[in-house]
């Protein structure tokens, strides 16, 4: 998970979901090479991450993205697993 917060709130959220590896880029580094910006869309009028999921295979080959189309919206358990069901395994 690729969270635009700062280091210290990263570190809540890795606390809180001990289960996932949480990256730090709160300078959205990362964010715009991706091209996951939502510009002007964060409270206060700048430029936020959109929820994103992006489906890898242990190819490094990307099988799927899925974003919402309102950057507070996210996916649903059954949104991914129908994306995993109609990717896997890679045809």
């Amino acid at each position: 998970m690729i969270a635009n917060d700062d280091g210290p709130n990263s570190q809540l959220t890795q606390a809180d979901y001990p289960h996932l590896v949480v990256v730090s880029d709160g300078d959205q580094h990362v964010a715009r090479a991706m091209q996951v910006i939502h510009a002007g869309m964060a409270p206060g009028g700048g430029d936020t991450n959109a929820p994103t999921t992006f489906l890898i295979d242990g190819d490094a080959t990307v099988r799927a993205v899925m974003r919402k189309d309102r950057y507070i919206a996210r996916l649903s358990p059954d949104e991914l697993l129908a994306a995993i069901d109609a990717t896997w395994p890679p045809r």
